[in-house]
């Protein structure tokens, strides 16, 4: 807890914000009584540089404030799908084009928040399976059907890379589950291996930041 607190405090310090984070709740007077409000002063972040559209009106003062961290697990936008597929997976080739319109590629020069649908996060599997067949094609141990002790390990392995974390034992069991129970035994271990991949890849952890 202490490392957490810690951690936040440099971050909120670097970033120019202002503000009680942690400590009992007194903020004290100038007079050093230490009496003032029980609530802990909200953590405000001074922008660098202020924005205003042509009426002089600033851009950002109808923004609400939020709990910092609040505004995560938002989707990937499109721009990103390809360089993101090609690092979890260590190729350099995997186009995303074809998917354009199902993830929402803006204008060019413009931005727009994505929105996951039904049909995104089919096309997400698909985009993965596609992508991770690629991968295990290469052969090493995607060549053997999977069991439990290598799943393990490669589940682990697709995890870390595509997470940007370790996989908790309970993932990597449930993982390993899918890859020797759910994947059809008269298929190709390539193949298996490949929907496991995707699996991993098609979770928030790797299509959200």
């Amino acid at each position: 807890m202490q490392r957490l607190t810690m951690t936040v405090l440099v971050l909120a310090t670097a970033a120019g914000c202002v503000g009680e984070i942690g400590g009992s709740g007194e903020s004290g007077d100038d007079d050093g009584s230490g009496s003032g409000s029980d609530e802990p002063e909200p953590v405000v972040c001074e922008q660098a540089r202020i924005y205003k559209n042509f009426g002089g009106d600033d851009l950002a003062a109808s923004r609400p404030l939020i709990e910092p961290g609040s505004d995560r697990v938002r989707i990937k936008p499109y721009g990103a799908l390809a360089a993101e597929y090609n690092r979890a997976l260590g190729l350099t080739d995997v186009n995303t084009a074809a998917y354009a319109g199902t993830f929402g590629k803006p204008p060019a020069r413009w931005f727009e928040e994505p929105q996951a649908t039904a049909a995104t996060v089919y096309a997400a599997f698909a985009l993965a399976f596609d992508a991770c067949s690629r991968k295990t094609a290469t052969g090493g141990d995607f060549a053997a059907a999977p069991e439990p002790a290598i799943a393990d390990r490669l589940c682990h392995d697709f995890a870390r890379a595509a997470w940007n974390r370790e996989a908790s034992i309970e993932e990597a069991a449930t993982c390993a589950s899918f890859a020797v129970d759910k994947t059809k035994a008269s298929d190709a271990p390539a193949k298996r291996w490949a929907y496991t991949c995707a699996s991993v890849l098609t979770a928030s952890d790797f299509l959200t930041y």
